[in-house]
């Protein structure tokens, strides 16, 4: 989408779907015409990295460590300069309504997914490296991530140093790292930050327990049914995270927003047979919506019974209808009428990655038993 002539039609609602719908059509021959390069994205080494070493908590095989050190390496090899702490973006543009974000521009989830993985691999190995990235992420944070005016005294960490929207999943992965940072550190300074934009988000919760993407209004340059929408992967990043805090603040008022939110989750953004939809329609079905329709279940399930089984049922959909069948890879979206096969790691097959370590870890713990909704 960085390209001239697809980034033009951006900010347009049909003229976008009309060339979203041509690259699914088309996906390699798009890329060769406007010679779109293969780059590497460094929310996939965090995804990997996250990955094997949920895999290696619950294996204590070398090989999970191996991976996990690998491209954290990486990512640590890889970080942008010029900035205080430590953060990454992606290696392309993102264009929009409202929007211009350059290749590189730092991106809040990417570093948060990172610090993830860096916290874990301290848990791991004690390593002060891995503390310090974890620590250095957080001074990101609070010096570069501006804080979004949403009345009284609350705010919202943008998406980007310069990326205005207040978009609720993007808020709470920067709220999660801090307070992940806070249970490492002791250090004060980070919750005294990320708890006012934890409430913005937690108010913003609607009666039926859905958060929409974001936050808009109609001085704001915005597509507003983009930040209206919503849709599957963003609401369980939205209930990871905030399952997260909570284990940090154990605060009952944090457990009943995740509850409630888990009910509308399960409830509507699933069909029954386990296909993951979003609050508006069915298709097209993203590979992305796949990945958290496991991800999301399983983390959860030690607090609800069903989570592995509505895990189950999302990675018996997706291998079924979202699966090369003689490689085993995982398409990028399915239409009613075709499949578009582009295998795009960052977005599909890393997230996947992470998804199924997670649910087998959670397996491993609680064996699934499939009931009938």
């Amino acid at each position: 989408k960085q390209h001239a002539l697809i980034r033009a039609t951006q900010p347009y609602k049909w003229p976008r779907r009309a060339t979203t719908l041509l690259c699914d059509v088309f996906p390699l021959a798009t890329r060769r015409i406007l010679r779109v390069a293969t780059t590497e994205n460094p929310k996939a080494f965090a995804l990997v990295a996250l990955g094997s070493l949920v895999s290696y908590d619950r294996s204590h095989q070398q090989a999970d460590a191996d991976r996990a050190v690998f491209h954290l390496r990486w990512l640590l090899e890889h970080a942008e300069q010029g900035h205080a702490g430590l953060c990454w973006g992606y290696p392309f543009n993102v264009f929009g309504k409202g929007l211009d974000t350059p290749a590189g521009t730092p991106i809040g989830v990417v570093c948060s997914i990172a610090g993830d993985a860096f916290a874990r691999a301290y848990a791991v190995t004690k390593s002060q490296e891995y503390l310090d990235a974890v620590m250095r992420i957080a001074e990101f944070f609070l010096k570069e991530i501006p804080r979004l005016d949403c009345g009284g005294d609350l705010y919202c960490f943008g998406y980007t140093p310069h990326d205005k929207r207040r978009v609720h999943n993007a808020n709470l992965h920067v709220v999660e790292h801090l307070y992940r940072t806070y249970s490492l550190t002791g250090d004060t300074r980070y919750v005294n930050a990320a708890e006012p934009a934890l409430e913005f988000t937690v108010r913003s919760q609607r009666n039926d327990g859905a958060w929409t993407y974001g936050d808009w209004n109609q001085e704001e340059p915005y597509e507003k049914a983009l930040m209206d929408v919503i849709d599957h992967h963003h609401t369980g990043f939205v209930l990871r995270s905030l399952h997260e805090i909570h284990g940090v603040t154990h605060s009952e008022h944090l457990e009943s927003a995740v509850r409630l939110g888990y009910a509308f989750y399960r409830d509507r953004l699933f069909n029954t047979d386990g296909m993951p939809v979003t609050a508006s329609g069915t298709y097209p079905v993203d590979i992305h919506a796949c990945a958290e329709g496991i991800l999301c279940p399983s983390a959860l399930s030690t607090w609800f019974d069903d989570g592995l089984q509505t895990a189950s049922r999302c990675l018996m959909w997706s291998a079924a209808h979202m699966r090369n069948p003689n490689t085993g890879l995982p398409y990028y979206r399915l239409y009613p009428w075709f499949a578009s096969k582009l295998l795009c790691t960052r977005w599909g097959l890393a997230w996947m990655y992470a998804a199924l370590s997670v649910y087998t870890a959670a397996a491993t713990r609680t064996p699934v038993h499939h009931k009938k909704r």
